[in-house]
């Protein structure tokens, strides 16, 4: 990713900026590059980005520059959420496209829409009718995708500014690993350069199953069908999400765990911990719940 500098800032939003050289945007706890620019417009996340040394600038509003950090550049605007992603937008239409690269031996059936740039497509992948891929998608080998599928569009991402509303444009990806299997008629919502989609190895997703923006998860993972993850949330290995369950964005899950048919989840779940309920609580705690409820106490 070529670096974002003052001038290309002072050009895209036609405001004057001090020295700035950042490899990224990125939001308060983004940290896969050396340097990144983030906004700040609620302080609840004041504390996370100065925690974040690799957030070395910030639009900011000039009430609020004294929040962060004495190392961070400040970039004082009006509406700090309305010129970083204005930007990232910005930065996006003016990418350069390449031509897409489709392995020889996948196999693709011809009612399938293909983007002409900037798809990936690996040996032994297998692409059924109607399936729909847009730009910036990486299918690794042997990777299936089921009939009626829409891989790499963009999400619901519509921010209230002081501007009005603005539609931001997804400007990551959406990466497929080996093996993996996107069932029929699912949605695969592109991330965000600074955290992209990714469903892991051997991880199966069954029918109609929303994925949405930033989501990453782990190896073997199972989600049944109509399960929906939220924006940016996080699976690690061998996790099974039940059908018709519902987790919140920026939820982490870990290895093992198991949310149960129709759970609302709104909380981390540790390492092979059972959830259930709306909101999802303990396996365990809710059963002797119920329990008493049937019992009439």
């Amino acid at each position: 990713m070529p670096q974002i500098t003052s001038q290309i800032i002072n050009n895209l939003l036609n405001i004057k900026t001090i020295d700035i050289n950042v490899d990224s945007l990125g939001v308060s706890d983004t940290n896969i590059y050396p340097s990144i620019l983030t906004f700040l417009d609620n302080k609840a996340f004041k504390e996370q980005i100065n925690k974040n040394p690799n957030i070395t600038a910030a639009f900011i509003k000039e009430s609020e520059a004294n929040l962060l950090r004495g190392d961070i550049n400040k970039i004082i605007v009006d509406d700090p959420k309305w010129h970083f992603f204005t930007l990232l937008n910005a930065l996006e239409a003016s990418k350069t496209r390449s031509k897409s690269v489709i392995s020889s031996s996948a196999n693709i059936h011809s009612s399938a829409q293909i983007s002409e740039t900037d798809v990936f497509i690996g040996e032994d992948v297998v692409i059924e009718p109607g399936v729909v891929i847009m730009a910036n998608v990486k299918i690794l080998r042997q990777a299936k995708i089921r009939a009626g599928a829409i891989i790499g569009v963009d999400g619901f991402e519509h921010k209230k500014t002081t501007r009005g509303l603005l539609s931001v444009i997804h400007d990551g990806e959406v990466i497929i690993n080996e093996r993996a299997e996107v069932g029929p008629n699912n949605t695969i919502i592109k991330g965000f350069s600074y955290r992209p989609t990714i469903i892991g190895e051997d991880t199966t997703l069954d029918a109609q199953v929303p994925y949405a923006p930033g989501v990453q998860s782990g190896s073997r993972c199972l989600l049944a069908a109509s399960a929906m993850l939220a924006g940016h949330v996080t699976l690690g290995d061998d996790v099974w999400i039940g059908p018709a369950a519902a987790v919140s964005n920026r939820v982490s899950i870990d290895n093992g765990a198991f949310i149960t048919i129709g759970s609302t989840v709104t909380r981390n779940v540790g390492a092979n911990e059972k959830v259930t309920g709306n909101f999802a609580i303990s396996h365990n705690v809710f059963m002797r719940n119920w329990a008493k409820i049937k019992k009439g106490l």
